[in-house]
């Protein structure tokens, strides 16, 4: 007796395979759409769409807005240090020093890197090879950066229930079919999330609180992209000693500062003028 297949893949009437992706999925692989199409562009959207939630949340509840945003910028050694990674400088270098290669049968010996005796006086004399500066500064040009970006708000809170769907789930949120209100489709938040999860692998924290007198929820998460599920690594109250009402939303993503900051501040003058009940505080250290 045959054995009965087990392959449950859906085949379509031309033999092509019928697959399904996930809203988390879908947008991956799609950034661009969300408005994350390189470094410095991901960076100012994920600082846009933070922003922009954190002004809901307290026009919803005709609060003032207070908003601080802070960027901290980190290098791969600053990353390293957070996730817990330890690098070590590498003590073999004099292995691969340049030497003299024989050309082939016939040829010359040709000499890489030769420097003429009053050069290498001139470098010992000055304490500093120029080739190695030079590799230096252009090292540092071509590393990639992070930052930590950090939005606290006075606005109404999330309760605690609600943070891992509300954070950890492509399309969904509270704003389908209220016209008045800068999201509306439970993207935004989302992407930066997963921006900071294809380019750091970092969770996002939050800290959130719907009372002075209330408990301040501490959520950890991630998201399962295939599953467009939250993955919760932390999800606890804690007493709230210093009276917080409202947001506070920090995680690490790759971005570019130098290239963005124009815009980044061009931004917030914006919403300055356009919200001139609301105050916004750019710290980047």
């Amino acid at each position: 007796m045959g054995k009965k297949s087990t392959d449950t893949r859906i085949s379509t009437a031309r033999g092509e395979v019928l697959r399904f992706k996930s809203p988390a999925e879908f947008f991956s692989e799609n950034k661009n759409i969300a408005g994350f199409d390189n470094d410095g562009k991901c960076l100012y959207t994920t600082v846009r769409e933070l922003v922009e939630n954190a002004l809901d949340a307290c026009e919803s509840i005709r609060q003032l807005p207070d908003v601080d945003i802070t960027l901290e910028e980190l290098d791969t050694a600053g990353l390293n240090e957070i996730i817990g990674v330890t690098t070590h400088e590498r003590q073999d270098k004099d292995l691969y020093e340049d030497k003299l290669e024989p050309k082939k049968k016939g040829g010359r010996k040709k000499k890489i890197d030769e420097k003429k005796p009053e050069e290498e006086a001139a470098i010992v004399a000055d304490g500093e090879d120029p080739t190695v500066e030079e590799a230096t500064t252009k090292s540092k040009k071509n590393e990639r950066l992070f930052y930590r970006v950090v939005v606290r708000d006075n606005g109404c809170g999330m309760k605690h229930e609600n943070i891992p769907d509300m954070l950890g789930r492509v399309l969904a949120g509270s704003k389908y079919g209220v016209r008045q209100t800068r999201g509306k489709f439970g993207l935004g938040a989302k992407m930066a999330l997963i921006w900071s999860k294809q380019s750091t692998g970092m969770p996002i924290e939050v800290r959130s609180s719907t009372s002075a007198s209330g408990p301040v929820t501490v959520c950890v998460l991630d998201i399962d992209i295939q599953k467009n599920e939250p993955r919760v690594q932390l999800h606890e109250k804690i007493e709230n000693t210093s009276g917080m009402r409202g947001t506070e939303i920090s995680l690490v993503v790759g971005g570019s500062w130098s290239s963005y900051r124009s815009y980044i501040v061009r931004y917030l003058r914006q919403m300055a003028v356009i919200t001139p009940y609301a105050r916004f505080s750019l710290k980047v250290s």
